[in-house]
């Protein structure tokens, strides 16, 4: 089934993540012809982890990105070839399927090698050298490849032998035959000197044509230990079509370079076409998936994504940009890339991207279950700040009544029980705590990013201050932006600090009270959305104007 990818934005939060898994689900129930996968593009917090071990559910996966890659124009081949099967099975499907080369299965049904038109030129270039070519042969191919009757199974059922038959006067053949290293497979009418020969060497086998009675020859063959087979065709015929009874596995290539399905499409492309081979094998782990052939990468596919709790870019999981967006649930200010057709938006003014999927859930008339009802319980408590964010609505309340109901949790001690398990800021590294919860935006061509993390109290603020500072001058060099700011939210008293990375022309403009160097307090301040992002944005527009 087809994939569509549903993604928070990068460094998850717990609305974004819960968010994610929840309208994946919906999605399923809506169409469950499609394959909906929620994923995430960044490490999770202890709280984000406690939420879904607690709910029974496994955390999204992590994709650094979405951009194409080989696992998507990987295909089953319409043909499987066993290393047993006849070399006749390669030359058809090549032949009729016009295939370039098919995968080669063992008989426990794991991928053994491939096998095509590079090897079935090799293998045809070998009978045209000067010394007589060796094959192999299983006796059980015969009858794969020639209409007629296998009259005898020999001891012999493998054996390595070369090609003879008798087109010249009796004595001179039977010379030619006793003057041979190792006994040959025996192909020839009825000339009961030389099939007399055959059967007093013991030759692994030989094939008859124009017999039209075993009886013709049961006299001959008394006492032959090998196989002997009755052709329907004649002699030529049967030359031809037994130099392609040969078992796959002596021209098969094992050492055939193998993919991994999260191959970008693009390195898969250039190393299968800088190559001599037709067709490379693709897997997931060890999991043969499919096959790629030079024609698979003629057209570039595209990932299908959902965008939640997002709409930007700028915010978006890598790759993005190469995707083709199907729909977006967000609740933040409107900056969607532009599609070249019409798609589904879903945006009210809400404290949080679960409230939304809680009403979607209630306007399709799905019962939520309780696992499902947690992780919307987690986002919307922790996006409003148990209600308290500024950003709050009467949707998020009602939300959180009826959620409380189905998983019979009580909001306010769930509230308790996650903000205790915050980390004090003096215990983690600088840029994780800046990069945990990012946001890239742009005003009047000046790009900026904004971190927000939450803490349980601002009272220590100044010994972690000048260290995250000067992370913050890093992250701004690292991102190329002209200004970093991280919103360091007391949860408690619902209080907040604005760190900069130093940006005058923006900071002088300010409307918050200039605590310390590069350090602002922003009493009152929960939301970076409502609160703070706005006020980011007028003093650009204005020092843009200056």
């Amino acid at each position: 089934m087809e994939r569509v990818f549903v993604a928070g934005h990068k460094n998850p939060d717990m609305d974004s993540t819960c968010a994610a898994h929840c309208y994946a689900a919906l999605k399923q129930r809506l169409n469950p012809g499609f394959t909906y996968l929620p994923i995430r593009s960044g490490p999770l917090s202890d709280q984000i982890q406690e939420v879904f071990a607690q709910a029974g559910i496994s955390v999204p996966p992590h994709y650094d990105t979405i951009a194409p890659t080989v696992g998507l124009v990987a295909r089953r081949s319409p043909v499987l070839i066993a290393p047993d099967d006849p070399v006749l099975e390669v030359f058809n499907a090549v032949k009729i399927r016009t295939i370039s080369s098919v995968p080669v299965i063992a008989q426990d049904s794991t991928f053994a090698a491939m096998v095509g038109v590079n090897e079935i030129t090799s293998y045809v270039a070998s009978q045209n050298q000067e010394h007589r070519p060796i094959y192999t042969f299983l006796v059980e191919n015969f009858e794969k490849v020639l209409p007629g009757t296998l009259l005898q199974r020999g001891a012999q059922n493998r054996f390595d032998a070369s090609l003879v038959t008798s087109a010249m006067p009796v004595e001179q053949s039977l010379k030619r035959l006793k003057r041979m290293e190792s006994p040959p497979l025996l192909v020839v009418g009825h000339i009961p000197e030389i099939i007399a020969c055959a059967v007093k060497n013991q030759f692994p086998a030989i094939v008859l044509t124009g017999i039209t009675s075993p009886r013709e020859i049961e006299k001959l063959i008394k006492g032959y230990k090998g196989s002997v087979f009755l052709s329907e065709t004649d002699t030529a015929e049967s030359i031809r079509m037994l130099r392609l009874s040969s078992p796959v596995s002596t021209i098969m290539d094992t050492q055939v370079p193998r993919l991994q399905a999260d191959m970008p499409f693009d390195e898969a492309k250039a190393l299968l076409l800088s190559s001599s081979y037709r067709g490379l094998p693709v897997f997931e782990g060890e999991e043969f998936i499919g096959i790629v052939s030079r024609r698979s990468f003629i057209e570039r596919p595209r990932p299908k994504l959902i965008m939640v709790d997002h709409n930007e870019l700028s915010q978006a999981v890598d790759g993005a940009e190469q995707a083709e967006l199907l729909e977006i649930v967000d609740h933040h200010r409107l900056a969607p890339p532009s599609t070249n057709s019409p798609i589904e938006v879903t945006t009210r003014v809400v404290g949080s991207t679960c409230t939304l999927i809680y009403e979607e859930f209630s306007a399709r008339g799905f019962a939520i279950e309780p696992d499902i009802a947690l992780l919307l319980l987690s986002g919307i408590i922790s996006d409003t700040v148990n209600l308290q964010s500024p950003t709050t609505t009467e949707a998020d309340r009602r939300a959180i009544l009826r959620l409380e109901t189905i998983t019979s949790i009580s909001a306010a001690e769930h509230a308790q029980k996650l903000f205790a398990q915050i980390k004090a800021l003096g215990q983690r590294e600088p840029q994780e705590i800046i990069l945990s919860d990012f946001k890239l935006y742009e005003q009047k061509g000046i790009p900026f990013g904004i971190g927000q993390v939450e803490v349980t109290t601002l009272s220590d603020s100044a010994s972690y201050r000048d260290r995250l500072l000067q992370a913050l001058e890093d992250v701004a060099n690292q991102k190329r932006i002209d200004w970093a700011m991280l919103m360091v939210t007391d949860v408690i008293k619902r209080d907040s600090l604005l760190l900069s990375s130093g940006y005058p022309a923006g900071e002088t403009l300010l409307p918050f009270r200039k605590q310390a160097e590069r350090t602002f307090d922003l009493s009152g301040v929960l939301s970076r959305k409502k609160q703070l992002l706005p006020e980011i944005m007028r003093v650009l527009s204005k020092a843009g104007a200056q």
